[in-house]
């Protein structure tokens, strides 16, 4: 995904209904997910669907109202998800061969059966025989390698395959990049064997293939559906547990079950969510029941503490995501590495979380959030000295503050660059601006790779630290924004895809990241942590490291 899954900068709105997407899974021996689920016979690593495990017990009426973005979705077609938010919506309405459970393993979801290679260059996947559309009709091998070929063919975009959201996820797929440079018609490592069965071929084995298809990109699509052109996917079939009965732009999406999910009827008969405008004055609305989950933001939180009723319904979670500035190499000022190191000596990073966000936020570290892979992720940071600032400007080419060309970070919307700002123009005298730019259009100049320097907020796509690193950062890759080219990080993230060994990997993980801050192009701010409010009669809602996933799980006993 040429620009996926970013957080729109009223991030605390967002937080509930976004879901990062995938799980954690592996190469053979690797594979993450319940025990009783995953098998190995003739050197083949098999993972089969598991029993449901919690039994829902709804009482009263099933509607549940949900607090959306201020903006957006901008489209229901998962090929063109882009976004934290498109991505939840996409998930509600449409699924892919595997999804997450509450634990952040990758399971079977329309696929019921998985086989993996010794290698772990080939994936078998055996459909359901109870997947169907919303109209009815069967899902097939057909409708699986139409659909992951639609999320990669650039013509699925008019050609402009920046506005896909497949090349984040599926570039680990044999014939890919023929496909996206538009040399071929078909991506051939996806092989349709008989009417319920599914191959995938890898061009190398890749630790988090499992993970990348979880992704609302991966999602099947009816190809007759498609067929109808224009804005089909405003009321499309979908091949997930809820189906579009209303939706208009910065008014409302509501949602209603469809019952012949394969695996049940949702407790849930209808989803009711707020847009644009609907959206403001988020805590009011929940206090006056007319919402019953909504996320808050740092600056709610000693409001909701006051009060103890409000409290008992508070969930604090740990997110895997980050925020922070990142520069270009080849732009001037920031294309010296001595002004760089000389901004990450200046900025007195370990404090925007305690003084900015009144310490409800968690340090940052480096760019892997804590608790990746069940571990800290700590990094060798130059320690807050101005004296070494002022001294790696001298080395600059510039030689002196005055002389230093003014350094532009591009945001959208709220942004924590301006404390940056304000913190470096107060302690080197530097010139700093932070430009502001509307939404879209900072999300193409992203993909575009036309800004010096910017401030993102990223959540990971799926729980391992290869989200984070080989997406931002990796040689060429769509979602590099700064164009970060190192070779060494390269080969410890290509190393890292082919190792079996958690432990391992991880440590490969830790090297790149440290190249990173050694590189001096980034400097991280906080660790998100998101503070959800829900009624008391919601049950079963699932809030993970990746924010909400699904909704089928819910029910409310009123």
């Amino acid at each position: 995904m040429i620009a996926p899954l970013i957080r729109k900068p009223d991030r605390y709105r967002l937080m509930l209904l976004v879901a990062f997407l995938v799980a954690l899974a592996g190469l053979p021996k690797l594979i993450v997910a319940p025990a009783d689920t995953v098998a190995q016979a003739d050197d083949v690593t098999v993972i089969e669907a598991p029993a449901a495990d919690v039994v829902a017990d709804p009482r009263g009426p099933q509607t549940l109202r949900l607090l959306g973005p201020n903006i957006g979705p901008e489209t229901l077609d998962p090929a063109r998800s882009r976004d934290l938010s498109t991505a939840f919506f996409v998930r509600q309405v449409f699924r892919g061969l595997t999804r997450l459970d509450r634990d952040l393993n990758p399971i079977p979801e329309l696929a019921e059966r998985i086989e993996i290679s010794a290698d772990g260059l080939n994936y078998r996947f055996y459909l359901r025989g109870d997947a169907t559309f919303q109209n009815g009709r069967l899902i097939d091998s057909d409708d699986v390698v139409y659909s992951l070929t639609r999320a990669i063919d650039p013509t699925t975009a008019g050609g402009d395959p920046s506005l896909l959201g497949g090349p984040t996820f599926l570039s680990d797929i044999e014939g890919f990049d023929a496909l996206l440079a538009g040399e071929a018609d078909r991506l051939t490592g996806v092989t349709a064997v008989d009417a319920t069965t599914v191959d995938i071929r890898l061009k190398a084995p890749r630790s988090t293939f499992l993970m990348k298809l979880t992704s609302a990109p991966a999602s099947i699509v009816d190809p007759d559906d498609v067929a109808r052109g224009g804005d089909w996917w405003r009321s499309p079939n979908g091949s997930g547990p809820f189906s579009v009965e209303y939706w208009t732009e910065n008014d409302s999406m509501i949602l209603e079950s469809y019952d012949e999910f394969y695996s049940g009827a949702p407790s849930l008969e209808r989803v009711e969510i707020r847009l644009g405008a609907n959206t403001y004055q988020a805590y009011n609305l929940y206090r006056g029941d007319q919402i019953d989950v909504v996320p808050i933001g740092v600056g709610g939180i000693e409001q909701v503490l006051s009060d103890p009723d409000q409290a008992e319904q508070l969930t604090v979670t740990s997110l895997f995501s980050v925020d922070y500035i990142a520069f270009r190499t080849d732009v001037a000022p920031v294309d010296d590495p001595a002004i760089r190191r000389a901004l990450q000596l200046a900025f007195p990073r370990d404090k925007v979380a305690d003084v900015s966000y009144q310490g409800y936020l968690e340090r940052p570290e480096g760019i892997v959030p804590t608790g990746m892979l069940g571990r800290d992720w700590p990094v060798e940071w130059p320690e807050y000295n101005l004296d070494a600032a002022r001294a790696e400007i001298a080395k600059s080419r510039y030689g002196n503050v005055e002389n230093v060309p003014k350094i532009e970070v591009y945001v959208s919307g709220y942004s924590t660059a301006e404390t940056v700002r304000d913190s470096l123009e107060r302690s080197l005298g530097l010139d700093i601006d932070v430009i502001d730019v509307e939404w879209s259009a900072f999300m193409n100049g992203l993909a575009a790779q036309t800004f010096s320097a910017h401030e993102l907020y990223w959540g990971a796509d799926y729980p391992d630290p290869e989200s984070m690193l080989l997406s931002l950062f990796g040689s060429g890759r769509p979602d590099n924004y700064i164009g970060y080219d190192n070779p060494q990080f390269d080969t410890l993230l290509t190393d890292a895809a082919a190792e079996q060994n958690v432990d391992a990997r991880a440590a490969l993980y830790a090297q790149a990241q440290q190249l990173l801050i050694d590189d001096a192009v980034v400097i991280p701010l906080y660790y998100d942590v998101s503070f959800t409010l829900q009624k008391p009669y919601v049950k079963g809602l699932e809030i993970t490291a990746l924010g909400i996933l699904r909704l089928e799980s819910v029910w409310l006993e009123h």
